[in-house]
């Protein structure tokens, strides 16, 4: 313990460069580095007025972010008159007003909550609207350095041990009261569900098939959605069209590379442990696989569209929901420490990343929406273990139930599902055949197209370019026409429009060259409809043509943006 002059408890921190802030601060003051340069050398043309203003006002912001580092102030002061941090503007915060002190740390950045008295004007701090039980006051530690973080907690909570008194006396016994409560109740769950086997074996299948991906030479990374169709991803077309119903459970166990299933396992293995316990092996995995269902199947109506779908996300936020409805339900037998650090974290992370799946692209948010709402379904009708009054027969008519509910929901989730529009399974074998069969078609284009020039050059007579045709281009484009035969996509596939197009613009030059090659032979005689024919054709292939360099077009504004193109 260091004490002042006095003999009197006192720490003081200061802010650090080597801190989250001071990181901020430097890439602020580096970016207007860049934008002063940029000002210094277009001087001589003219300084755009936005690039200017820009400057200024990283400056500034870096500025004020910057100041606890600039400043000689210290960020944080315990003393026997109280706490003095960054944000009370030289107040001071008196102990005497203070009820308890804990640390928490919410997406990884550490703070202490200083719970105050009820309607206690804070320093620097607005006075609430109404009346609190229990206001709080927030001391974010970003601006020093993370391994001090544990020593300004240490600082704060001596100083209201020291100088807190009764109040200090009453946090320190029901915070030790709550430690041994939350204790007994994690040993009880560990009694009741020993072994959390129902966990481990999600885990290892999920794992167990990635590896099996990265075995069978599917990317690392950024495995192909044509990969992961043939392993069993979601697809509404393959579901509904092709009744392969499988693919709603099998697609939960697929993931779109290491990232995405690291994510989900970390995410699930957390929660997955406390509901495993809560409801017990068979329980768990009813919810787990429950809620996987109902993602897939509502996934259906939205991403599943437009999009081959994987991932045990669904799942996931099933757990999730299972677990935070148990932690309401029985908010009575559960500590508040178990709930609060479950709400704290797992609340936080459901939260975010159903923002962040409805604010970015690539995310089948409704898997995760279905998931949830299937997870906290399954747990309001099933019966935890904790309960204890509930008879074995209320227990399996539960578990009768959820079984029930969740075919019913899925079932009909199955048979709503809007029309695809994009049909997968064709889709991605048209362009594997496609890819295939390009060398040829290539070298066929490019053989005709070079005729076609010497002809309109006049290097080549009209016969010799009949004759071309005949001889080398028309059969050409019927070994292409007769391997594309077998290619089907339906007309109403949005994503396979080109591959169509591409498969009657060879179907048309076909029938173009063979009408010019009979009215070559035919010589003399007129055909009328022949030649309104091979116009009409004309006509239909400049359309095709104008369609493909639309899409070629907009597949390069959206490169540049960063967007995909719609299909």
């Amino acid at each position: 313990m260091l004490t002042d002059s006095n003999g009197a408890y006192s720490r003081e921190f200061r802010a650090s460069w080597r801190s989250t802030l001071g990181s901020v601060t430097l890439l602020l003051f580096l970016i207007a580095l860049v934008l002063a340069a940029f000002v210094v050398f277009a001087s001589h043309q003219g300084v755009p007025w936005l690039l200017t203003a820009s400057l200024a006002g990283t400056l500034a912001l870096a500025w004020l972010t910057g100041r606890p580092l600039l400043g000689g102030q210290p960020v944080l002061r315990v003393g026997p008159e109280g706490l003095s941090f960054h944000g009370l503007k030289g107040a001071v915060l008196p102990w005497r007003e203070v009820l308890d002190v804990r640390d928490e740390s919410v997406q990884g950045h550490a703070q202490i909550v200083l719970s105050l008295l009820p309607a206690i004007a804070v320093p620097g701090q607005k006075a609430p609207g109404r009346r609190s039980a229990r206001p709080e006051k927030r001391i974010a530690l970003g601006a020093i350095k993370a391994k001090d973080h544990a020593a300004v907690l240490e600082a704060v909570l001596a100083g209201f041990a020291v100088y807190g008194g009764e109040a200090a006396a009453r946090a320190l016994e029901a915070r030790e009261q709550a430690i041994r409560s939350a204790a007994a109740f994690e040993a009880r769950l560990q009694a009741m569900t020993p072994v959390t086997w129902g966990l481990y074996l999600v885990v290892a299948l999920n794992v167990g098939v990635w590896l099996a991906n990265i075995a069978s030479g599917m990317g690392v990374m950024n495995p192909l959605p044509a990969d992961l169709l043939a392993w069993g991803a979601n697809s509404a077309a393959s579901v509904v069209e092709d009744r392969d119903y499988w693919r709603l459970l099998t697609a939960t166990f697929l993931h779109g590379g290491l990232l995405h299933i690291a994510l989900n396992m970390l995410g699930l293995w957390a929660a997955g442990k406390q509901l495993n316990r809560l409801h017990g092996n068979a329980q768990f995995l009813l919810i787990y696989f429950g809620s996987a269902l109902a993602g897939s199947a509502l996934s259906l109506h939205f991403s599943a569209q437009q999009s081959v779908s994987v991932g045990a996300s669904g799942a996931v936020f099933g757990v999730l929901g299972a677990l935070f409805v148990a932690m309401y339900r029985h908010r009575g037998q559960i500590p508040s420490l178990s709930s609060k650090n479950v709400m704290t974290s797992q609340g936080v992370f459901l939260a975010y990343a159903l923002v962040q799946g409805f604010g970015k692209q690539g995310i089948d948010n409704a898997a995760h929406v279905g998931g949830l709402l299937a997870g906290c379904l399954l747990a309001w009708l099933l019966v935890e273990k904790i309960n204890d009054t509930a008879t074995p027969r209320r227990r399996q008519t539960a578990v009768v139930a959820s079984v029930l509910v969740s075919f019913a929901a899925v079932s009909a989730l199955v048979v709503t599902t809007p029309t695809p529009t994009v049909h997968h399974r064709q889709l991605f074998e048209f362009q594997a055949g496609l890819t295939r069969i390009l060398p040829t078609l290539q070298a066929a284009e490019k053989a005709f197209q070079d005729d076609g020039r010497a002809f309109r050059a006049g290097t080549l007579s009209e016969a010799q370019f009949v004759q071309a045709i005949e001889a080398r281009h028309l059969p050409a484009y019927r070994r292409v026409q007769a391997a594309l035969a077998p290619l089907h996509l339906p007309a109403n596939d949005r994503a396979g429009a080109g591959m169509l197009d591409i498969k009657r613009a060879n179907s048309l030059l076909v029938e173009a060259m063979q009408l010019q090659v009979d009215g070559a032979q035919a010589a003399g005689a007129d055909n009328p409809a022949a030649q309104a024919r091979i116009g009409a054709i004309g006509q239909e292939l400049t359309a095709i043509n104008s369609r493909i360099a639309e899409r070629a077009d907009t597949g390069k504004s959206s490169a540049k943006s960063g967007k995909r193109p719609a299909p």
